[in-house]
């Protein structure tokens, strides 16, 4: 009995010693029998002989971004298209549905984009196994566009949710759906292969270790690195990057030619995008984890050729509670001791290489960069661990003291088997890029100092430090509850979240991880009765418990 007792004191106590605020809303639709469903809108099959071929071609070449998906146009209006349905109590849900045949993944570019304060819009598949983030009225901008992270499967759901008291009018015009082609699952019709873990097998997952030397950096500085969306079909790496107010500006470093080919409105990042299950140098597949770590739309700030650089600034900021870091940079142009690449090949998990003989000032015919020396160019070996690859685009270079110093422009570096080939790779400067040019339209010094410090190095910035609580209940849905046979858990912020779940005597029946933006866990065996789930920050090490009641 005092087992009992103390279990239920440590469960009021968790319950109580984190904030409560609104939890992670779901498509209304889902908790609702509606009567009618809109027919859904069925594209042609694509053909995709001249894909394969141009593809077999272009993942070659470094100074291309990796292309996963095709875009195709559309003309599709929340005046006239899709189906409206007033709820009794007066709230309102239009609800679009789209089938591109053989997809693997789906995303939507709107021309038109305006949301009322209070109502949301929500992407999500059939199944309801992938869900997007949700969009409200923050994002909103002045032209009026977005580009939207893709979601799982051929068949994509669009959800807006008003609800009765809002006046305001949305504005809501589809142009494009990207048709995702080989990232996610195995697609034997087009490529006989897969697009998660198809970078080469001499790749290192970014939690493998690098050296002692480097690693405790390597645990902040993963935190900077993204997958960029181009909006088009293709994707690039890019690094959020501080600056000498440190005020947490979203400024996204890429490379200029990943500009060159798109539109950053309809951009979209993913952060955090790492392996719970680091695979380092061999054949093995890495784990892989779903989550919501994705902002959208960015407008310009400077590009320059010359370094081959683009910074851009998110439109919106990135939540005070995600962590994410923006990394440091060091203009001096001074060469390094070494030096560490952190990106995204071929639009895979998150992936590292090092490079111990020290990047060298080269001019690749015209274009200012260090060259990772390897094969006939340079006095190196290329990279002594891992390589980069089509999609690594944009990517950051670190120095020996984890500061940016440049951003991948091209190479030839690659996998043979489980080695790499030893061959080179260059990035374009960050000391050439800071002064190129004659505005602050091509180069980066107003926008990462605009304080006028002039200081030639800054450190990365951690966007949790001074967050006073563990905010973890309203960032997650916990449903349903009761339950009978199975508890789903939408995590949309914590990368390393686990849970332990319990008896109402304290014993520990199930654990493990909670990373994914849609988490089930079975609890057909269990009786009926109370229980606790234990939620726990790998990052913080808080926790909290929720009360979950099984009854059939």
């Amino acid at each position: 009995m005092k087992k009992t007792t103390l279990f239920f004191i440590l469960c009021l106590i968790s319950f109580t010693a984190f904030p409560q605020v609104e939890t992670e809303a779901l498509p209304i639709s889902w908790g609702l029998n509606l009567s009618h469903s809109p027919e859904i809108i069925k594209l042609s099959l694509l053909n995709f002989n001249e894909v394969r071929q141009q593809d077999s071609i272009n993942d070659l070449d470094k100074k291309m971004p990796w292309r996963y998906g095709i875009a195709r146009s559309l003309k599709l209006d929340m005046k006239k298209d899709g189906l409206w349905t007033v709820l009794p109590n007066g709230d309102k849900i239009w609800q679009l549905a789209i089938q591109s045949p053989g997809a693997l993944n789906l995303s939507l570019n709107f021309n038109q984009f305006y949301l009322p304060e209070g109502s949301r819009l929500q992407l999500f598949n059939s199944s309801h196994t992938d869900i997007s983030r949700t969009y409200t009225h923050a994002e909103n901008t002045s032209n009026k566009q977005l580009g939207s992270w893709f979601v799982t499967g051929e068949i994509l759901w669009v959800e807006y949710y008003q609800p009765s008291f809002i006046r305001d009018t949305p504005h809501l015009e589809i142009n494009e759906i990207i048709h995702g082609y080989r990232m996610g699952i195995v697609n034997s019709m087009i490529y006989g292969s897969k697009g998660f873990n198809d970078s080469g097998d001499c790749n290192y997952d970014v939690n493998c270790p690098v050296g002692d030397d480097f690693d405790p950096k390597k645990e902040i500085l993963k935190k900077t690195v993204a997958l960029l969306n181009l909006g088009n079909g293709y994707l690039c790496s890019a690094a959020l990057v501080n600056n000498t107010r440190n005020d947490k500006t979203p400024f996204l470093l890429t490379a200029n030619h990943c500009l060159e080919i798109s539109d950053p409105a309809y951009w979209s990042v993913r952060f955090n995008w790492i392996s719970p299950n680091p695979v380092c140098g061999t054949a093995e597949d890495s784990g892989t984890m779903q989550n919501n770590f994705t902002m959208s739309g960015a407008m310009i700030r400077a590009n320059n050729n010359l370094s081959d650089f683009a910074l851009v600034e998110l439109y919106n900021h990135l939540p005070n509670s995600w962590d994410v870091a923006f990394a440091g940079w060091d203009n001096t142009d001074e060469e390094p001791v070494f030096e560490v690449g952190i990106h995204h090949p071929n639009g895979d998990i998150m992936k590292i290489c090092r490079d111990d003989s020290g990047a060298e000032k080269v001019d690749a015919n015209g274009t200012q960069v260090w060259l990772i020396g390897g094969g006939s160019h340079g006095s190196g070996n290329g990279w002594e661990i891992g390589t980069t690859e089509s999609g690594s685009s944009g990517s950051p270079l670190f120095d020996e003291n984890g500061r940016i110093i440049g951003q991948l422009f091209a190479g030839q570096s690659a996998c043979n088997g489980t080695e790499t080939n030893h061959d080179y790779d260059i990035y374009g400067r960050l000391g050439v890029s800071w002064n190129a040019g004659e505005s602050a339209e091509s180069r980066m010094v107003e926008w990462l100092d605009p304080a006028g410090t002039g200081q030639p190095t800054i450190e990365t910035l951690q966007n949790l430090l001074n967050v006073p609580d563990f905010d973890i209940s309203g960032d997650l849905k916990i449903y349903p509850n009761p339950a009978s046979n199975s508890i789903t858990v939408i995590n949309t912020l914590y990368p390393q979240l686990s849970y332990d779940f319990y008896s109402v005597l304290g014993q520990k029946l199930q654990s493990g991880s909670l990373s994914n933006t849609m988490n089930i866990l079975s609890i057909e065996n269990l009786a009926e009765g109370i229980y606790f789930l234990n939620l726990m920050d790998g990052d913080s090490k808080d926790s909290i418990t929720k009360k979950i009641i099984i009854e059939r």
